[in-house]
């Protein structure tokens, strides 16, 4: 396995204002950390696919050459449910996106690009709580109460997903498809959206912290189960905030490794080295960082995580010897 930068941590979406990098800047920080590869994020201002042009596509990969570093993957945060107006077509758009996405990973030689069935851009969907059994996209009707609506959307998403499956397949990339809500709540949603597909350029992006629980014996089945899937993974911590009698009322992304991180990484890892995966682990900081004095952490908190996953990630895979890459110990 080797480690990977995912840039999305330089964008400016978390930190304080004004402070962000281009990619070039994130991929020279990368390099200086002794990341093997960075991930392209696929949005502005870091890496929209039709910003960057023929010639920009060049310099990045003389840049890359440079700085002895490899891409790892164009990731995506991506929405394939239809519109809810006859004369609404998002999916259309998200499909043109992610074949120009896909078209990025190509001319940069990064070989995967990660997509999402489904976002909304929180843990879940806002109506759930009136659905009968499967998470409601209406409201309250009989559609509802027989689950129609959930079934609309995921053929829906299975439908757009088959259509970039299909073009990717063509350029010869692969899809990592990560598990998370909507749609594919849970890794047993994914592996069926996978199956249902039917495309064998659809794998699967496969991330500890949203596994469904952390149980040892529970982690290493998932993992067992994505054994010829699992192409690409993420490396980021949750915790918990508890309140007055343990109760959890909010959650932080925190480093891996650190005192408030509970997963059991060095499990999952021994389960992914069990199942021969040998691609990225690609470290992110995709939500706001909150610092002493109860303000938004800038490039300098950025930085800090981000070398102290790497120092982390790497003693763990040189303790169960599935460092792949040639960069020296941090």
């Amino acid at each position: 396995m080797k480690l990977s930068l995912d840039s999305i941590g330089y964008g400016g979406y978390f930190t304080a204002p004004g402070e962000r990098l281009d990619l070039e800047g994130a991929m020279r920080r990368a390099a200086a950390f002794g990341y093997d590869a960075v991930c392209v994020y696929g949005h502005r201002p870091i890496g929209f696919p039709m910003d960057i042009d023929a010639a920009r596509r060049r310099r990045l990969k003389d840049l890359a050459a440079e700085l002895d570093l490899e891409f790892g993957a164009v990731v995506c945060c991506t929405n394939f449910q239809e519109g809810n107006h006859v004369l609404l077509y998002p999916q259309e758009k998200e499909i043109l996106y992610v074949r120009t996405a896909i078209d990025l990973a190509k001319d940069l030689g990064a070989g995967i690009v990660r997509v999402l069935a489904a976002f909304y851009g929180y843990f879940q969907n806002p109506l759930a709580s009136v659905g009968y059994g499967a998470p409601a996209f209406e409201s309250r009707s009989k559609r509802v109460s027989r689950n129609e609506d959930f079934l609309e959307a995921w053929h829906e998403v299975r439908r757009g997903l088959r259509e970039v499956a299909l073009y990717a397949e063509d350029q010869g990339v692969i899809l990592a498809l990560q598990t998370h809500p909507e749609i594919t709540g849970n890794n047993e949603e994914t592996l069926a959206m996978i199956e249902e597909v039917g495309v064998r350029s659809l794998k699967v992006g496969l991330d500890l912290p949203l596994l469904e629980s952390i149980e040892p014996e529970f982690v290493r089945q998932t993992v067992r189960s994505m054994k010829g899937l699992m192409v690409y993974s993420h490396t980021i911590s949750l915790a918990k905030s508890l309140t007055v009698g343990g109760a959890p009322y909010s959650w932080e992304e925190v480093t891996p490794g650190s005192p408030k991180d509970v997963l059991p990484w060095e499990l999952f890892l021994g389960a992914c080295k069990e199942i021969g995966y040998n691609g990225y682990l690609s470290h992110e900081q995709c939500s706001p960082i909150i610092v002493k004095g109860h303000k938004l952490g800038g490039l300098n908190t950025v930085d800090e995580r981000y070398v102290e996953s790497l120092k982390y990630f790497r003693g763990l895979l040189a303790k169960l010897g599935c460092y792949t890459g040639h960069k020296p110990m941090p």
